[in-house]
């Protein structure tokens, strides 16, 4: 599916057929067709448009080797190199995927995953008295904020039958 109308779809399959030697045949593309920036009809054609690109989803298989082929080719700075798993992937299973697919495919299970087990942790925090093990991985919580490098209690509003109408006072709770 391109974001572009089919017309501007079939120019842009056309052009890049006629300067698909070219180094700057984006920019080439981009003066033949000036509603749209280098880099848009960049994005356009490495996502949708070009014909080697299976747009199928993904296989259980495919995913797997994502997976295990993201973790593996992670540089120094804990980046991924979305280039090689691409490269990898179409070695294997033959088939084309767009990098912005498998980035996504990637982001979205990381932040599933993420999710899982935070509502795990949260139903066996819920579920289960604590056992020293557990108190290890718990954060703690002080019984101070500090702002601005100055520690001030935590206060909570104290009402008293005499005060009925009067505004909340605030005390400390330790």
């Amino acid at each position: 599916m391109s974001i572009y109308d089919e017309e501007s779809n079939v120019l842009i399959r056309e052009y890049m057929e006629k300067y698909k030697d070219k180094h700057n045949k984006f920019v080439l593309i981009s003066k033949s067709i000036p509603k749209y920036k280098p880099n848009q009809l960049s994005n356009c054609w490495h996502n949708y448009l070009n014909p080697l690109l299976c747009l199928d989803p993904l296989t259980d298989e495919e995913k797997n080797f994502i997976i295990k082929e993201a973790n593996n080719n992670r540089m120094k700075d804990g980046k991924i190199s979305w280039k090689k798993v691409v490269s990898l992937l179409k070695d294997k299973y033959g088939l084309l995927r767009s990098e912005n697919k498998v980035r996504n495919f990637w982001n979205s299970k990381k932040k599933s995953d993420e999710r899982r087990t935070k509502r795990e942790f949260l139903l066996h925090r819920k579920r289960k008295k604590f056992s020293d093990e557990d108190q290890a991985i718990l954060p703690v919580l002080e019984p101070n904020v500090s702002f601005n490098d100055r520690v001030l209690p935590i206060m909570e509003p104290k009402v008293s039958s005499n005060d009925f109408n009067m505004p909340y006072k605030m005390v400390p709770l330790f």
